[in-house]
């Protein structure tokens, strides 16, 4: 690996532009990068309200953001050529011409469609294929390899002793299960009487806390009601919405978690907690939650239902047409995912019980 050395070691700036699960899941080049080069620095480029999912990140250094609609040539031009390398985690535009124009050796990614991506080999130093047959941690650690860096695909979410007194004093220990039922994507959701029905069997049969999380979107603040308008029991939910630090601090303190596709539920798993995942339409193969003591290239299959993976576990269905990757459902007459709706309580239930007994 040719390095350009600075005063400290080389520099790196890790280009990320896109959600805040993506953020996250790109954690492992940086945890490879200072378990190969100690004395490296690591800085990251993302959107602005991903960063939390870098708060307490032992391997990063700054965290630098950008409004996902800005186009200020000025903060462009006070980056330009800064880091020795810069690593680009996704293919798309932005990350691209971002990664090309903050790193001297520049490393990104490319679909390599017929007359639209060519340019992309002329701005980046290497550009290599975005296999989304691979799962996301593995491809992105191949971008390690033209360094001769190993790859260590550990997700990595931090937090500290103030995180986890918070949550002690607000949720106790070790008697609860974190239930997520939010995304960004309506197409995501399990149906609100599913989700109380869950929380029963918890309540009743595990004689554990059933507690909700609670959103900081206010569009998401129906969907708990809705919940809790379901079921006639009540429920524990956190007292206010947790920044990502407290949330991991409540997972990592839980007997396990169950959400949908989302941000937390790759927390969850970064945790090293029982973490039972929903899964409908995404595509399992790429995007299902990494369990760290995992080393497979890809540890699940699009294809079949339940699948395990460490602590995780992903329940869909075995439908011919899951997964669709699509956000609207053609065998539906009421405008539902019907292969998520058809996920019952009940064998989610049953997982759990069995991932309890196993950890």
């Amino acid at each position: 690996m040719k390095q350009t050395k600075t005063a400290k070691g080389p520099s790196f700036l890790i280009v990320s532009l896109r959600y805040s699960g993506d953020v996250l899941l790109s954690t492992p080049l940086s945890s490879s990068i200072k378990k190969r080069l100690p004395e490296a620095t690591i800085d990251y480029l993302v959107f602005e309200g991903t960063q939390g999912v870098l708060c307490k990140n032992p391997h990063v250094r700054t965290v630098l953001t950008v409004p996902p609609e800005s186009k200020d040539i000025r903060f462009f031009a006070s980056i330009w050529k800064r880091y020795d390398y810069s690593i680009g985690t996704n293919p798309s535009d932005r990350t691209n011409i971002h990664c090309a124009g903050t790193g001297r050796t520049s490393i990104g990614f490319s679909y390599f469609t017929p007359h639209k991506d060519w340019w992309k080999k002329i701005i980046l130093s290497q550009c290599r294929f975005y296999n989304d047959q691979m799962h996301i941690v593995p491809l992105i650690l191949t971008q390690l390899e033209l360094l001769g860096i190993p790859a260590h695909p550990r997700v990595v979410m931090g937090h500290d002793k103030a995180d986890e007194e918070f949550v002690r004093t607000h949720l106790g220990e070790k008697d609860y299960i974190i239930l997520h039922p939010y995304s960004r994507k309506d197409y995501k959701y399990w149906p609100p009487q599913a989700w109380a029905t869950l929380a029963s069997l918890i309540r009743e049969k595990l004689r554990l806390k059933p507690v909700f999380t609670v959103s900081p979107n206010p569009a998401e603040a129906g969907v708990l009601k809705d919940i809790m308008s379901s079921s006639h029991s009540s429920f524990f939910a956190f007292h206010q919405p947790y920044n990502m630090c407290q949330l991991a601090a409540a997972i990592k303190g839980s007997m396990g978690f169950i959400g949908v596709d989302t941000v937390v539920t790759h927390i969850a798993a970064a945790m090293d907690i029982s973490t039972i995942a929903l899964f409908g339409p995404s595509l399992a193969r790429h995007w299902g939650p990494w369990s760290n003591d995992s080393s497979a290239k890809s540890p699940y299959t699009d294809q079949g239902g339940m699948q395990r993976s460490g602590v995780v576990t992903i329940m869909k269905k075995d439908w011919a047409c899951v997964p669709c990757n699509k956000e609207t459902c053609e065998i539906s007459n009421d405008g539902r995912m019907e292969c998520m709706a058809a996920i019952t309580p009940e064998e989610v239930f049953d997982e759990l019980v069995n991932m309890i007994k196993r950890s």
